[in-house]
């Protein structure tokens, strides 16, 4: 598409996004196929939560799928190495039923021999902008922990459940009702906990995901207007930026 001072904002950001997809492809687009091939493209917001940049233990995933069942996804792309991912995969498996490593075609072929007799699963993130699964995950629970699964809850959450389990709240100071509430949790059989978590956490919800969909909203924005949770009011704001003219603009990359 040929960017000229008639065209506007919406035409700028596509010739953008595929300027910078084929010359850095940063974690943003792996994420942004995520949110939509597999939130958007297979499952239901009304069934489906995604999760962004989500701490468990002490790694951060940078994409949980809750639906059915917990699925982490880290990325790794061409910017990024591997020697992290060890610790990083121990640390999802004491939360998640299935892990995927969502990666470029440089890193394929060696994770394919290093998780080959694992349950985790690869996805390669293809220069078509397409999700290609060359490894399905199994689903594991063996080394699921309590305090990992507890730690990643908010307060209100984790007191939900307690109350559910017990008929109460434990009567301690607060400075004690963390401590107090993760004995008991430690008590619940580890796979209802985690069961209970995820519920928990798959009740976090947009504020406007009639919108998220909506044809307006541009593809090359879905991950960024989902992470952010947009108002009505926002998604107006960024509607109106869109379909502004450009003007004095001299040179720009053309898709």
């Amino acid at each position: 598409m040929k960017i000229s001072s008639n065209s506007k904002y919406a035409d700028l950001l596509e010739n953008l996004y595929y300027y910078l997809q084929r010359t850095y492809r940063s974690e943003y687009f792996y994420k942004n196929a995520l949110i939509n091939k597999l939130l958007l493209g297979t499952y239901s917001l009304n069934t489906t939560t995604v999760l962004n940049e989500f701490k468990i233990g002490t790694s951060i995933a940078d994409f949980v799928l809750l639906n059915g069942e917990a699925r982490i996804y880290e990325i790794k792309t061409d910017l990024d190495s591997l020697d992290k991912l060890e610790k990083q995969i121990l640390d999802y498996s004491q939360f998640g039923n299935k892990i995927y490593i969502v990666a470029s075609h440089n890193h394929i072929e060696k994770l394919s021999e290093i998780y080959a007799d694992s349950p985790v699963g690869l996805i390669e993130f293809t220069q078509r902008d397409t999700l290609s699964t060359v490894k399905e995950a199994d689903s594991y629970s063996g080394n699921f922990d309590h305090t990992c699964i507890f730690k990643a809850l908010r307060k209100h959450e984790y007191l939900e459940i307690i109350q559910e389990c017990y008929g109460a709240i434990p009567d301690v100071p607060n400075t004690l009702i963390f401590r107090e509430c993760l004995r008991l949790a430690k008590q619940l059989d580890i796979c209802q906990f985690q069961k209970m978590a995820f519920e928990k956490l798959k009740a976090r919800k947009l504020r406007s995901p009639q919108l998220l969909l909506d044809s307006r909203t541009p593809y090359e924005l879905k991950h960024i207007c989902y992470t952010m949770d947009l108002s009505t009011d926002e998604y107006d704001n960024l509607y109106k930026f869109l379909n502004k003219e450009l003007a004095h603009v001299s040179s720009l990359p053309q898709r």
